[in-house]
Formats: C-alpha cells, structure tokens, sequence
C-alpha cells in the first residue's frame, strides 16, 4: 500500500493561498451553486411524461437532490458553527478590516429576517436530509420559503461584497434567470 504525504512546504504554501481567498469570496460561490441548482429545478418538466418508469424514477430523485442541496447551502449560511462559512462569520472578518466595517452596517436586520424565513428550511435539514428525526417526513411544513430565501442570502451577500454580484453558468445568467420578479 502507498502512503501519500504532502511535505511541509506544500502543506504551508496550500494553507496560505486557502487564506488568500476572503469568506466573501466563498459565499459567492455558495450562491452560484444555490442559483445553479434552482436554475436546474425550475427547467425540469413538472409533470412527470415519461413512459419509461426508470426515468420518472430518475427524475424525481433529481429533483430531491436539487431541493436537498439547496437545502443545505442556506441553512449553512444561518449556522453559528465555526466549521462551516456563515454570514455571521463573513460580517466577523469584515468588521476586522476598516476599509470594509461599513458595509456590515445596516445587516443585523435583513439577516434575522433570513434566519426567520430559514426556520422551517432547517427544520428540514435537520429532521430529513441530516436524519435526526426518527419520526416521518409529514410533520414538517413544505419548503414554500425557498425562493425568498434565495433572494434573502443574494441581498446578503451583495451587501457584504459591497457590490452586485454576477451569476454566469454557460452564458446564463442565473441572477436573471433565477431572481426575476414572480406573480
């Protein structure tokens, strides 16, 4: 069997360009991967037309995949854990940097609106796709508050970039794609 080690060096010189890249930075990647699979979700046909099983089969599992990572990304964003990034953590290392203390002003407010709608997201996370309930699924209320929270943690993360940030997968824009103005 082959041991593979990183020497010192390497482990140092990958430790200093992972620091090198901001939190802000890494929640937008978060969020073009939450517009991504939205983007995904809402392309899939919503009725079920094949006459093949196997792919109904297939694409019911897409979407409960889609709605399971989604699911995941926002609530990581509301967690207070110190191992997963969230915008708590992103406003800490901002608020060290003086050029960057304004723009964190004003967001206490928007992210416990986010942390409200997030709510009944983590109630699922928890109870189904963390499966730490050993009850069903029927008590839990549907997921209806997705969408906003989506708008919610792209209002956030704009914020905190102190810019709007673009979304581009492929030439699609998901920013517009995604977050244009519903009925």
């Amino acid at each position: 069997m082959t041991v593979y080690k990183l020497d010192k060096k390497v482990k140092r010189e990958l430790k200093d360009s992972h620091k090198a890249i901001l939190p802000i930075q890494y929640l937008s990647v978060e969020i073009l991967d939450i517009l991504w699979s939205y983007y995904l979700l809402q392309t899939l046909p919503y009725e079920l037309d094949s006459d093949d099983r196997l792919e109904n089969l297939r694409t019911l599992k897409f979407i409960e995949l889609l709605i399971g990572d989604i699911i995941l990304r926002l609530c990581k964003f509301r967690d207070n854990d110190s191992r997963s990034l969230s915008f708590e953590q992103a406003i800490k290392d901002l608020r060290k940097r003086s050029a960057t203390k304004g723009r964190v002003e004003g967001l206490e407010p928007v992210i416990k609106k986010y942390k409200v709608t997030t709510q009944n997201i983590e109630n699922h996370r928890n109870s189904y796709i963390a499966h730490l309930s050993k009850r069903d699924r029927t008590h839990l209320k549907p997921t209806s508050e997705i969408y906003e929270a989506i708008q919610l943690a792209v209002q956030i993360v704009d914020t905190l970039s102190g810019e709007q940030n673009s979304y581009s997968i492929e030439g699609i824009d998901l920013r517009k794609t995604v977050l244009q103005d519903r009925p």
